[in-house]
């Protein structure tokens, strides 16, 4: 992560980690499927961030999830 983040008003980050933003990631990707970690690093956040933003996409039937190996998630876009 960099420390160029942008700041409001009162020095608190902008999020820029919206459900919107997540689900471009995922679009505009060349792979199918993306861990947690890639898309942090697209979007610039934490993986845990990117993790708990997934989750709520998932919940709410956006994206679909499927373990793969011993540690490893990946995540995709529900088809439209």
């Amino acid at each position: 992560m960099s420390n160029n983040r942008e700041r409001n008003e009162e020095g608190q980050y902008v999020g820029t980690l919206t459900d919107d933003n997540v689900l471009a990631v995922l679009r505009d990707a060349e792979d199918p499927v993306l861990s947690a970690k890639e898309v942090s690093e697209r979007m610039d956040c934490s993986a845990e961030a990117a993790r708990q933003r997934l989750h709520d996409l998932k919940d709410s039937g956006m994206v679909k999830t499927k373990t793969v190996g011993a540690r490893a998630r990946i995540w995709w876009l529900v088809e439209s």
